[in-house]
């Protein structure tokens, strides 16, 4: 059954307060560093296109398997930068555009999290594949069957009001309609090309 964003996101929220006192590490509305923010590096396709993650925690170098990507294999998954790179450059750390708070960042973590435990498999042509649609509904994580690297990234912040890529009616990746999935298809938006919609914070490694 599809679910409002609202209910969605206080879940998200729960789960991270929950989660944030099981390990005694973080609090919530306490995103520091790059957490939340979205990293790139090139190398895809006899490098014509770049590759996406996301930052699960604060940097690389102080926390075991920092980052949430889809790799193309498996399922949307945690790694280290290490794995992530895969022997190719880093492009750049990145951020939503407008004001983005250490709350929504924490939302934004909630949510990839989230992602990561709903074993989503890879699909080259969208980036965000689903099979059931309903008039006026957004698909939740538990919903999305198929992601792109890329895919994480744009459901990450558009299921949170974030605009990345698309018009002004078909930009949000989470909306459960033919229009809005086609808008995010590989012709129309790339790894690459995603970078140009979203705010550099930092070309240096996280």
């Amino acid at each position: 059954m599809k679910k409002t964003k609202l209910g969605m996101t206080f879940l998200f929220v729960i789960s991270f307060m929950i989660s944030a006192l099981n390990i005694g590490a973080e609090n919530v509305n306490a995103a520091t560093g790059n957490q939340g923010y979205a990293i790139y590096r090139d190398g895809v396709f006899f490098n014509s296109t770049d590759h996406a993650g996301f930052m699960n925690k604060p940097d690389t170098n102080s926390y075991t398997n920092p980052i949430i990507h889809h790799s193309g294999n498996g399922y949307v998954n945690f790694d280290t930068y290490t794995g992530f790179l895969a022997n190719n450059t880093f492009k750049g750390v990145y951020r939503p555009n407008g004001t983005v708070s250490s709350t929504n960042r924490d939302t934004f973590v909630a949510t990839a999290r989230t992602l990561q435990t709903e074993q989503i498999s890879y699909n080259l042509m969208f980036q965000v594949n689903y099979t059931d649609f309903e008039v006026g509904s957004y698909v939740s994580p538990d919903e999305v069957t198929e992601m792109r690297c890329d895919g994480v990234v744009e459901y990450v912040y558009e299921w949170n009001n974030f605009k990345v890529y698309g018009n002004s009616t078909n930009w949000d990746v989470s909306k459960a309609t033919l229009a809005n999935k086609d808008e995010h298809r590989a012709t129309q938006v790339t790894p690459r090309s995603q970078r140009n919609y979203l705010t550099l914070v930092q070309t240096s490694k996280p």
